[in-house]
């Protein structure tokens, strides 16, 4: 049965001479993987170039529940987004972000809402030309909501170390390794109160966007089964150094 549904493109790869593999988020179906056979052949009416991270797509799709490997029939450029492109500048961003989607977004089958949050993103990120330089960090956090581990900003005085491992504030004297140091935990808890639109306001020195990315990758990797080290990283890092 064929099925019309927006999806964002989480990464793709070559197989065989002609074909591609292409990994997307879908709104109907959730994480889909698809066969385009073909696609990257001159001949094909479905051009391989649409399938780049991050790109939002109206796609119409064959699809049975369980198959491992579903099939494109049309694709297009999302109504919501039909100028989409990305700036050569935010490649290493895209990039990052994606690779953190594909590794998270684990469920085959339709969050509206978790939808509506990465194509608000993914339109914002084409449209905005200087991004905040803590957006990757909001993005994250707020992403948790959605997984199931958002964390808990109760930070006072009296509980000023955020515990990576129960994503609560606690006291000094519950100090353990996997609790952030004072400075760190006061940053993380700024970045819980801010919004998207207040980021800029954040007076953060590079160390301190550093050593905070670093501290949600460990708690994604403590909350989010498989979550491995990132190819991106490294990448993403040095560009923002």
């Amino acid at each position: 049965m064929i099925h019309r549904t927006e999806a964002i493109i989480l990464g793709s790869i070559k197989y065989g001479e002609t074909s591609l593999i292409v990994h997307a988020y879908t709104e109907k179906f959730g994480k889909q993987t698809y066969i385009i056979k073909g696609g990257r052949s001159k001949k094909s009416r479905t051009k391989g170039n649409l399938f780049q991270s991050l790109f939002l797509l109206d796609m119409n799709v064959s699809h049975r529940d369980g198959k491992s490997l579903q099939m494109i029939k049309e694709v297009q450029f999302s109504e919501s987004s039909p100028h989409l492109n990305f700036e050569t500048y935010k490649n290493p961003l895209v990039l990052f972000l994606a690779e953190v989607l594909y590794k998270v977004l684990k469920e085959e089958e339709g969050n509206p809402q978790l939808f509506s949050f990465l194509s608000n993103h993914i339109i914002y990120l084409i449209q905005i030309d200087d991004i905040p330089k803590a957006y990757h960090l909001n993005f994250l956090i707020n992403l948790t909501r959605f997984l199931g581990f958002n964390p808990i900003d109760n930070w006072s005085e009296e509980k000023p170390l955020f515990d990576l491992g129960n994503a609560v504030f606690v006291r000094l004297d519950d100090r353990h390794a996997h609790c952030l140091d004072l400075h760190i935990s006061y940053v993380f808890h700024l970045i819980l109160q801010s919004e998207l639109s207040s980021l800029d306001t954040l007076v953060l020195s590079s160390e301190d966007l550093k050593a905070l990315l670093r501290a949600i990758l460990n708690f994604y990797a403590l909350h989010s089964q498989g979550f491995t080290k990132l190819k991106s990283l490294s990448v993403f890092e040095d560009l923002n150094d």
